[in-house]
């Protein structure tokens, strides 16, 4: 230990050690006690003579025992601390600004280390404290604001909020807090000092913060050890795989960092080192893949630095489609290269595009089919086309050449005959161009440039649905681009040709963005219609560590243009099917090498590893177990003459036991730090057991520890699993960290858990916890879900596959069976951190009943609508789910999957 690292709060208690050798004369001049001697008969003090007795000193050790206590009372007056932080020496409260905007998240830990060590020093000097965070939050229907400064709160008090403090995937809005300090004038008057967690990244309005914050008190920036920052700017695909644009800070060296690319199930799919360079903050790397493997990343991000900036998601835009172009079979490939060359140039880049006859497209199941006037090949392959579009296809058509008319099949309006022409010898009117397009258009957002000019259309025959079907039209109101669902399929008609004879729109930027708008919309669509969707309500959103959750009820639908990310809007996908969009954090950052640049008298300072230890504490303990040891030498030394009386000896056992049994009971009750029973936390954490979580509604708790009592009886019957009864727990108050499996039953009129309930379960699944969700009424919906468990951290759920581990971890099955025959739903991506077990399972089976032994089956819990077999494959669904838990994707292991194969097949 460095004694140097020991500081004393109260140094002039010290000054008590000068009355140690007083207090040494005292107890080596204070004579032992008189010896005890039992009076004797007179004939005994014939010939004594008479003794007198003197002043006998005490025993050395015995000055040194009690000098020692002494000495260790003086040292806990003195308060010494191990490890002092003088963060501050002013008095006041202390104005703490915790940095939780998505640039805290890569070093979270050492933001909340040095967030614990300045409450421990406020805890020592008995200070009041002041909380403000720096990035907003929701507020309202529609607003966000900042959350209001905390405090003066005292340390423990603190201590709560930070446990509940987490970083946010977006910026921190610092004129914001600015202003809020600004309008807290009793706090202003009162704190002494301000500590602000931070790093050096310049943001706007966090300089004149910084300004008008030191002109309040003093101000120390606290900025973690390692200050890198990355993130994802730009992901693109080429036709040899993909691009990627990295900005970051420059450091004094190159650095390596690894990008990790992932499926939508979470599976790595890719790893591949990149180098910063120390000389630029922007960095380009490309990476070779074969289009299947392209089409299958959901996802990029950064190894070992988890945050919203360093991931970046693709959405439904990213997957390449196969697009075939309609052609004759003679067509030569010099007349295809001039003809279509603006079509090629503006969809090649982001399709696998294919020039053949109709049948032939046909039989390699293209995702869009485009053609260019009439229809070539239609007549022998028109069944087979209209099969096509009602299933899901994309039909793109364009208008011919002046001498042609287009049928009038798959169309979506119907057009008038000839042309209509504007600019020429023969007409008054001139060119024409382009409106805004409408909010209920794909290319909803895309500028238009004002030299995109059309000089000839096929005119639309004004039917009473034609506004419905336009996504583009010209200034007089005419359509330029219309649309209609056909099923689940959609035929797209440009009122131009795809060459510039008709207009200049092919040879433009715009056409390009129109087509990577079209793409997309070829996914195929489970819903009645194609109908499109222009408000994206959101479907999965990042956290401030970059990872995927479902969105909660503040989190806004998203319209064209895409939005700085915000709390309204925070990233990740919005839209269903072939318009689901991605909104990434990365685009909008930029310059993440600025420094800002502090006033003159900030203090900057690291977050260190080392939290101080109060030592008082310690001190007060060693006295007490060396005033213990010197009572019981007495006790030892004048044992011979005290055992003489029976009283005396039962006095003293009594003295002693109520001694030793005070210090016990005084040394364990200092030990604890909470409430919870030792004894019970032991045999949780020797023993495992199942746990359920309390509702408060008796019917359903005895329901619930009659089910997972018969499931412990099963498991011991035909397994290895040898558990303890199962617990009842409150995540209010208790541990949960103890608990392969939970069982949370719904019921209703159920209340929300309090904020440090939320952390308590969200932790337990973080860390590996494992806990199945019964709605008990087969309605398993996981938007239902998402109502009744608001502020949970709940995972993206899916449908359990019927190959998946779960249904193969003992018995072989293929459905989660209980009470009832609902289906089993559960994380969607598995944390690969976790072996990629599924941390919340949620159904609606009533499992509880259909676990129970007959023996645990009352009047009150009987169900009689279960049948054996039924009850029979409940409980092999139970064995399943707790060997799951216990073992996790054991059963994954490829090596047993011929056995399996071989076992069904029978």
């Amino acid at each position: 230990m460095n004694l140097a690292a020991i500081t004393f709060l109260y140094p002039a208690m010290l000054a008590a050690v000068l009355v140690l050798p007083i207090v040494w004369l005292i107890i080596r001049s204070a004579p032992h006690s008189p010896k005890q001697i039992v009076f004797p008969a007179a004939r005994l003090l014939r010939g004594l003579r008479t003794n007198r007795r003197d002043m006998q000193r005490a025993p050395l050790w015995q000055t040194i025992l009690r000098c020692l206590i002494l000495i260790m009372l003086i040292l806990a007056a003195a308060r010494p601390v191990l490890n002092r932080n003088e963060f501050s020496q002013n008095d006041g409260a202390v104005l703490i600004i915790a940095e939780n905007s998505w640039s805290s998240a890569a070093n979270w830990p050492d933001y909340r280390a040095g967030l614990h060590e300045i409450i421990n020093q406020a805890r020592l000097d008995l200070r009041s404290i002041y909380l403000a965070q720096t990035a907003p939050e929701p507020a309202g229907a529609t607003i966000t604001r900042l959350p209001d400064i905390i405090g003066p709160v005292s340390a423990h008090q603190a201590d709560r909020f930070i446990d509940r403090l987490h970083p946010r995937p977006w910026a921190p809005d610092y004129p914001q807090l600015s202003n809020l300090i600004a309008d807290q004038q009793h706090m202003a008057n009162s704190i002494g000092s301000i500590l602000w967690l931070t790093d050096d990244l310049d943001y706007p309005g966090k300089a004149e913060l910084a300004n008008d914050l030191d002109a309040l008190a003093p101000i120390t920036i606290l900025s973690p050890k390692r200050n890198s920052r990355i993130a994802i700017q730009s992901l693109v695909r080429n036709r040899t795989g993909l691009g990627i644009t990295l900005t970051h800070d420059r450091g004094k060296l190159a650095r390596d960092i690894i990008l990790l690319a992932r499926n939508d199930q979470g599976s790595v799919l890719l790893r591949h080192n990149v180098t910063l360079a120390a000389t630029s903050d922007h960095t380009d790397t490309e990476i070779l893949l074969p289009g299947d493997i392209t089409n299958s990343i959901q996802s990029v991000g950064v190894e070992g630095m988890e945050t919203a900036a360093t991931v970046f998601q693709t959405g439904a835009r990213w997957q390449q489609r196969k697009v075939g172009v309609i052609v004759s079979s003679g067509d030569s490939p010099v007349l295809l290269s001039d003809r279509y060359f603006f079509l090629d140039r503006a969809i090649s880049p982001y399709a696998d595009i294919t020039y053949a006859p109709l049948g032939r497209l046909l039989e390699d199941k293209m995702d869009i089919l485009v053609a260019a006037g009439p229809i070539s090949g239609l007549g022998s392959q028109y069944a087979a086309l209209e099969r096509w579009v009602q299933d899901g296809g994309m039909l793109v058509r364009f208008a011919g050449d002046a001498t042609t008319e287009i049928e009038r099949d798959f169309l979506p309006v119907t057009l008038r005959l000839g042309n209509r022409d504007f600019g020429g010898s023969m007409s008054w009117e001139k060119p024409k161009h382009l409106l805004n397009f409408p909010d209920s258009s794909p290319f909803y957002g895309i500028q238009i440039p004002e030299e995109i000019t059309i000089n000839r259309q096929l005119l639309a025959e004004p039917d009473p649905d034609i506004v419905a079907k336009t996504w583009a039209r010209l200034t007089d109101g005419t359509p330029l681009i219309t649309s209609a669902p056909r099923n689940t399929g959609r035929v797209v008609l440009f009122h131009v040709t795809p060459w510039a004879d008709w207009s200049n729109l092919p040879m433009s930027g715009l056409f390009v963005e129109i087509w990577q708008r079209l793409l997309p919309l070829a996914s195929p669509s489970d819903r009645p219609e194609a109908e499109l969707q222009t408000s994206l309500p959101p479907q999965s959103v990042l956290d401030g560590f970059g990872r995927a959750h479902q969105p909660d009820a503040t989190i806004l639908p998203l319209r064209a243009p895409l939005p700085v990310p915000n709390p309204r809007h925070p990233p990740g996908i919005y839209g269903e099917n072939g318009q689901a969009v991605a909104l990434n954090l990365g685009p909008f950052l930029d310059n993440l090498d600025s420094h800002i640049r502090w006033p003159g008298t900030t203090a900057l300072r690291k977050i260190t590893d080392y939290d101080q230890i109060d030592l008082a504490a310690l001190c007060l303990l060693a006295a007490l177990m060396l005033l213990v040891l010197d009572g019981a030498a007495l006790i030892f030394v004048h044992h011979v003459s005290i055992r003489r009386s029976r009283r005396h000896n039962a006095l003293t056992t009594i003295l002693m036991a109520v001694m030793v049994g005070g210090t016990s009971a005084i040394m364990i009750l200092a030990a604890m730090t909470g409430t919870a029973s030792a004894v019970e936390i032991q045999a949780a954490a020797l023993q495992p057991r199942l746990a359920y979580l309390k509702t408060d509604v008796a019917a359903i708790d005895r329901l619930s520890k009659s089910g997972l009592a018969g499931l412990t009886e099963i498991l011991r019957r035909r397994s290895a699993a040898d558990l303890a009864p199962a617990d009842a727990i409150d995540p209010e108050s208790d541990d949960l960290s103890f608990y392969p499996l939970i069982y949370w039953p719904l019921v209703d009129g159920q209340q929300p858990f309090s904020a440090y309930a939320q952390a308590q379960i969200n932790r337990y699944l973080d860390s590996g916890g494992m806990i199945l969700i019964d709605s008990r009424d087969q309605e398993a919906e996981p938007a239902r879900l998402r109502r009744l468990l608001a502020g949970l951290e709940i995972p993206i759920l899916d449908r359990a596959p019927g190959d998946h581990i779960l249904f193969r971890s003992f018995y072989l099955l293929d459905h989660p069976y209980g009470r009832f025959a609902s289906p089993l739903w559960l994380d969607a991506r598995p944390d690969q951190r976790l072996d990629g077990v599924a941390s919340v399972l949620f159904g609606g089976n009533d499992w509880a009943s259909a676990w129970m032994l007959d023996e645990g089956r009352n009047s009150e819990n009987r169900t009689d609508d279960i049948s054996p077999r039924q009850r029979e494959m409940a409980w092999r669904f139970g064995v399943n789910l707790v060997m799951y838990a216990l073992t996790g994707s054991y059963k994954g292991d490829q090596v047993h999957l011929p056995a399996i194969l071989e076992r069904l097949a029978r």
